[in-house]
């Protein structure tokens, strides 16, 4: 998926491949939201829908309380 080289950047730490797209939804949701900005807010919105990253950023341990607020104020 070419739209996964835009947040490839968000990901100096491992390697993501297309297939890792489903089967890690919840990890790519925590760290594009915690780490990245509005055009990678957007490939979110693209790639999974509003409500699954809200579920995501509301329940994850792993995004902080002020990305959180920021996430419930732009749904």
């Amino acid at each position: 998926m070419i739209m996964l080289k835009k947040v490839k950047r968000l990901f100096w730490d491992i390697e993501i491949k297309p297939a890792d797209l489903k089967k890690s939804r919840n990890f790519i949701i925590e760290r594009v939201a915690e780490k990245g900005g509005l055009d990678d807010y957007r490939w979110l919105v693209k790639t999974y829908g509003k409500s699954a990253i809200l579920e995501v950023v509301k329940k994850s341990k792993n995004v902080s309380s002020k990305t959180k607020n920021f996430y419930q104020v732009i749904k």
